[in-house]
């Protein structure tokens, strides 16, 4: 069995037990995180001198919509309702074959930048084919991945073959008779819920009543106050059911997610950009018991990777500490709960965090022996590793360009800062020409995004 065995690595395991170590060891055996410690030896295994690298687990995305990946900064300048506008009907301008290109180009990207665990939210499914796609593409990444399988057909065209939301259990489950769904396993599935209405109710409980019968996770776009009421009233509400966004919860909406354990998932870059949401749900559900993921979302206007996540939802939450501690009379001094959070709270988020929101909190998210030795090197050895705590350093002072080494259940994906059996040129160019391909069917052409403004219109 292949073993790797890290030497002299300062470590931040996440795990309350391991703790933060200095000029420590990780032995990995096969996939998995076999001893920690200082002085490890083991005669089979390849040893690698981490002297002047901080490892970390490695980081999970935990909802995004890869298949944009192809428009690539292309609602950089969007405003307001421009991204539902410019980017969702092109969907239904995909072939299978851009799907591919599309999830395994934003795979490796979202590798490169410290992510080993992701979940696809998957709003481009017009027919099996599509979900084959899917899965081919995760597998030849070698990331961890859940593939999302969108039941509301959220950019269902004219020519689809299957439609919304029972319509598409006949093919979630042929998917699911293929993916076991063991908590090690690198590709598992799971389901998006339909859009949750008042005149929805019913179905929205069959969809999660399927999900359980195959035994899969969900998740939803929480965009609505009482949303997660509704589920409760049901008596559906669980912690396998993790709501992304969650802007506009309602305090007892975070209060029965906090009461079962559950999580929600921020994508707080994408959602402070957008200009039109509030960010309070985050403080609002901590001081609930909820646990917070993270995301990264639309790939056409965020850099995939979760370390930009963290420093601005850590910035964003001081921020509006402030504002609070200004309207409510305090002195601007630290008391107990201001500000929110520390440094460690935002890479626990981005962590383990992660893994639970997942359902695999058990298996990812932390260094400490059993767990999958899904890891990431951050390079300290030019500049220097931050004094202190060293989440501090991965908040503030890092960023994906000191990402040396990328582990995912024991194999390297990324080293010595290039990706491993893959060729990042050609990645781009799958990406480009489909794209393009995509372009072509729409009638448009890179970066021509189309504004909308208020009363009045461009020519």
């Amino acid at each position: 069995m292949k073993k790797t065995l890290f030497k002299n690595a300062q470590i931040m395991s996440v795990n309350e037990e391991v703790g933060d170590l200095e000029d420590a060891d990780i032995l990995i055996v096969g996939s998995r995180i076999d001893q920690i410690g200082p002085g490890l030896k083991d005669s089979e295994a390849e040893v690698i001198d981490a002297k002047g690298m901080l490892i970390m687990p490695g980081m999970a995305d935990t909802h995004t919509h890869l298949w944009q990946t192809l428009f690539k900064g292309r609602a950089a300048d969007a405003w307001g309702m421009e991204y539902f506008t410019n980017i969702p009907p092109m969907s239904r301008h995909f072939t299978a074959d851009d799907v591919y290109a599309a999830i395994y180009s934003g795979a490796v990207e979202s590798m490169a930048n410290g992510v080993t665990t992701i979940f696809d939210y998957h709003t481009c499914i017009h027919a099996p084919e599509y979900a084959d796609a899917t899965v081919q593409a995760f597998k030849d990444s070698g990331i961890r991945a859940t593939f999302g399988y969108d039941l509301g057909a959220f950019s269902l065209g004219e020519s689809d073959k299957i439609g919304p939301s029972e319509a598409r259990f006949p093919d979630v489950e042929r998917l699911r008779g293929t993916i076991p769904n063991g908590d090690e396993d690198l590709l598992r599935l799971a389901v998006c819920l339909s859009q949750i209405l008042p005149d929805t109710i019913e179905r929205m409980e069959r969809e999660i009543r399927f999900a359980r019968e195959i035994d899969v996770p969900m998740t939803w776009h929480n965009n609505k106050p009482g949303e997660i009421e509704a589920i409760n009233r049901s008596g559906l509400l669980g912690t396998d059911i993790l709501p992304a966004h969650s802007n506009y919860t309602t305090d007892e909406d975070l209060r029965l997610l906090g009461s079962i354990g559950g999580c929600l998932t921020s994508q707080t870059e994408a959602e402070t950009y957008a200009g039109r949401r509030s960010m309070t749900m985050i403080k609002r559900g901590h001081n609930q018991g909820v646990d917070i993921a993270l995301g990264t979302d639309v790939p056409n206007i965020i850099n995939l990777g979760v370390m930009p996540q963290m420093r601005i939802l850590y910035i964003l939450q001081r921020f509006m500490d402030g504002i609070e501690e200004r309207h409510e009379g305090h002195p601007f001094a630290r008391r107990p709960g201001v500000p929110t959070f520390a440094p460690r709270d935002i890479v626990k988020f981005a962590t383990a965090n992660g893994g639970k929101a997942l359902g695999i909190g058990d298996t990812v998210g932390q260094i400490a022996p059993g767990y999958q030795a899904d890891l990431v090197l951050i390079d300290g050895r030019d500049f220097g590793i931050s004094e202190g705590d060293p989440a501090g350093h991965i908040v503030l002072n890092s960023s994906a360009a000191e990402v040396d080494s990328v582990m995912v259940a024991g194999e390297f994906r990324k080293r010595d800062r290039k990706m491993v059996g893959i060729e990042t040129g050609k990645v781009v160019k799958l990406r480009e020409a489909a794209r393009d391909r995509v372009y072509a069917s729409v009638g448009t052409r890179p970066g021509e995004l189309k504004r909308t403004y208020w009363n009045w219109a461009e020519d």
